[in-house]
């Protein structure tokens, strides 16, 4: 496994202006090589989850094995690159000139840097590596996002809703790169998104969270042959109003 939670806790209590929320998930494993999800309507608990396998936020009790390090040691974060829903990047610098800045404080390979920063361009379709950060759109910025996760030797990429903002074409090209770099590489994937047709194409084993709680876990083979889509099976656990 590339990742072992179990018996995670993580209380928020209430307060003037918050109800009061707790996360229990008992078990719960990535598989190396895999590309798994979490499903989950806002405020299930998806992004506080994910936070706690980072270390950046404490559990109240539970552990955390990543490669079969605890995740609460640098080593064993030195295999991940985080994608979260909401970054932010200097804006007066040029995209180029980021990827070389944050590629400072992770694993890339330094003497290579410049032939990966051309290699994912290329793949990733982005000819504006000298455009200055606050002058992309919407999706430029997702896609320099997305290159900056990638960039580097990592094994294991935790990617919070890392399609915003991007076309079919764009998706298509990403999810490409992801199942190559897989093959090659055996690269691990844990993703977190709202576009259920993105997670037909691309993952091998679903979770769905609720209040908290891990509800319900299987593979994409059990779901076709019970629900015939991922669409049917999130809908049959968490749809509010199913009779």
């Amino acid at each position: 496994m590339i990742l072992e939670a179990k018996g995670i806790s993580k209380t928020y209590a209430k307060s003037r202006n918050k109800s009061g929320f707790t996360l229990q998930v008992d078990d719960f494993a990535v598989q190396k090589g895999s590309f798994a999800a979490i499903l989950g309507p806002n405020g299930s608990g998806k992004t506080t989850f994910i936070k706690i396998m980072l270390n950046l936020l404490f559990a109240d009790r539970g552990s955390i094995q990543i490669n079969g390090i605890d995740h609460t040691r640098k080593e064993a974060r030195e295999a991940i690159s985080y994608l979260p829903e909401n970054f932010q990047f200097p804006q007066k610098i040029t995209v180029r000139q980021m990827l070389k800045l944050y590629s400072n404080i992770g694993p890339a390979k330094q003497q290579n840097l410049n032939a990966q920063i051309d290699e994912l361009a290329d793949v990733f379709n982005v000819h504006y590596l000298d455009k200055k950060m606050k002058d992309l759109s919407k999706g430029m910025r997702q896609n320099a996002a997305l290159m900056n996760t990638f960039l580097g030797s990592r094994t294991f990429f935790i990617l919070d809703e890392p399609f915003n903002g991007l076309d079919a074409v764009q998706k298509k090209r990403i999810m490409e790169y992801i199942f190559k770099r897989q093959q090659r590489e055996n690269i691990s994937v844990l993703i977190t998104t709202h576009i259920l047709s993105d997670i037909e194409k691309t993952c091998d084993k679903l979770s769905l969270i609720q209040d908290g709680a891990i509800i319900h876990s299987a593979n994409k083979e059990e779901i076709r042959r019970e629900f015939n889509s991922v669409e049917d099976y999130y809908l049959n656990y968490l749809d509010p109003i199913k009779p």
